[in-house]
């Protein structure tokens, strides 16, 4: 695994969406994906609905709202460059993992998700 690259960015998009979503969907995805292609399309998937949460008026969870503050959007294209690079399944399944992990614990801090 790339030893310079975090996911930080990428694991506060997803802590973002549990806590506000009240969903583990994204996180659980991203855990068990297969290939470096749905990898990529899942976190579009989760950008994408960042984005809808970001345009409303007011966050329900505040830490959360904290949180988008703090992610640096140069940062997640790199990551997300980073994944769509790799070629091991392996080293795939360890850079998801680590992203969800990161994610859970982050979204335990905002106190986010239902409990699927």
């Amino acid at each position: 695994m790339s030893s310079t690259m975090s996911f930080d960015n990428l694991a506060k998009v997803l802590a973002v969406l549990v806590a506000e979503q009240g969903s583990y969907t994204y996180v659980d995805k991203l855990g068990y994906v297969p290939s470096k292609d749905l990898a990529v399309f899942y976190l579009k998937e989760a950008l994408r609905d960042l984005h809808s949460i970001q345009q409303k008026e007011k966050f329900e969870n505040e830490k959360a709202r904290e949180l988008v503050g703090k992610i640096d959007y140069e940062r997640v294209e790199k990551e997300l460059e980073d994944i769509a690079k790799t070629d091991e399944r392996k080293e795939l399944r360890e850079k998801t993992s680590l992203i969800a992990a990161k994610a859970l614990a982050l979204s335990a801090k905002l106190g986010g998700g239902s409990g699927e």
